[in-house]
């Protein structure tokens, strides 16, 4: 079977995890099918000068796939119409030049609605290639509302249409449409590491420092653990970088938290399955998640989990490996915590892991295969 990957993002710019999902779904799809991607890269306008110089087209080699990117000037905030426009068409060429020297795929994976989902629809269309779009995005029912109704209605209308999560596919079923579910996948095998002995509450976030994260909130909950049990070893650790993070670091200065709260900036997968293994409860905070890949890691490294009601994580996490609470509930959080603390040792590690293996690479490609079968 051939399949073309199309994303809305990939991981060659300065952000090296914008869309690192969809880079790892075709390393994993190649080992059971022939693979390549076709990307748009969407060059900022403020970069307009550096854009005229740059080379428009290139060919990325990864792992058991090749990558071809053509540049285009991202005028989303001129035109957003014409911006998807000259999107489209730049896409079908790029995908005509790749027919000179590949056969014609079976099946087109898009990735997100708009714009790979849009473009992928109307390539497929034309000439008659089955395609299936799965949307990741957080905000995805834009892509159905307002000015990009018709794109969105557009691409249920002419895709097997898949999502993430439980929750996401019941909000497209609403709208009348199919829907499947493919979850992002994890190679669980990578956290499965024997575990430190470890002594005290170490608390452990992997996380981009931004909106919506709510990071202050595990910060403000360490607090209230700390004034409320003053000798025990408690500390946070946090993984990730972002624009908000000198304003975390200045809320642990005020709350005087700078010795126990240690911010570690952005790791490696490899670095991050070490670090988890030194710590002994993850914690979510967020307003909303699609999935949250970091729980299922924890979860893999044999480690329960205390999260919001998000959505996301609302599907993998129970009773048997870890607590829910209310988003914003510090005193919630704080009591979970310590509940899922106190009874650390009745967490079973083989079962954390078999229930992050769900959401291993293996389990999720073999059902996109099946979807890909289905639709053949």
């Amino acid at each position: 079977m051939k399949v073309l990957v199309i994303p809305s993002w990939y991981p060659n710019g300065a952000d090296k995890l914008m869309g690192i999902y969809h880079k790892e779904f075709c390393e994993a799809l190649s080992e059971y099918a022939n693979v390549d991607m076709l990307y748009i890269d969407r060059q900022r306008i403020k970069s307009f000068f550096k854009y005229i110089f740059r080379k428009k087209k290139e060919t990325v080699l990864e792992k058991g796939y090749n990558v071809y990117i053509r540049k285009i000037l991202d005028i989303r905030k001129i035109n957003e119409k014409m911006e998807l426009k000259n999107y489209c068409s730049k896409l079908e060429k790029l995908y005509l030049d790749y027919l000179k020297s590949h056969d014609k795929p079976d099946i087109i994976q898009a990735e997100v609605t708009i714009p790979a989902g849009y473009a992928a629809c109307k390539l497929g269309k034309k000439y008659h290639i089955p395609v299936i779009v799965t949307e990741h995005a957080s905000y995805f029912n834009r892509f159905f509302e307002g000015k990009n109704k018709e794109y969105g209605d557009f691409v249920l209308k002419n895709s097997k249409f898949s999502t993430v999560s439980n929750f996401m596919a019941m909000e497209i079923k609403n709208k009348g449409y199919e829907c499947e579910v493919i979850p992002n996948l994890i190679d669980t095998k990578c956290f499965h590491k024997d575990r430190e002995e470890i002594k005290g509450l170490k608390l452990i976030t992997v996380s981009a420092l931004r909106q919506g994260k709510r990071i202050d909130d595990i910060i403000e909950t360490l607090k209230l653990i700390k004034e409320d049990k003053p000798s025990l070893d408690a500390s946070l650790t946090i993984i990730g970088d972002g624009f908000l993070e000198d304003y975390y670091k200045q809320r642990c200065q005020e709350l005087g938290m700078n010795d126990i709260v240690h911010f570690v900036g952005r790791k490696t997968k490899e670095e991050i399955a070490d670090i988890l293994r030194e710590h002994n409860i993850f914690v979510i905070a967020s307003e909303k998640e699609t999935f949250c890949i970091p729980g299922i890691e924890a979860l893999a490294s044999g480690m329960p989990v205390v999260a919001t009601k998000c959505l996301g994580p609302e599907e993998y996490i129970t009773e048997e490996c870890g607590k829910l609470v209310l988003v914003g509930d510090i005193n919630g959080m704080k009591e979970a915590i310590m509940e899922v603390y106190q009874n650390i040792d009745k967490y079973d590690i083989k079962r954390l892991r078999e229930i992050a293996d769900k959401y291993s690479k293996e389990e999720v490609i073999k059902k996109a295969l099946a979807i890909y079968e289905e639709m053949l």
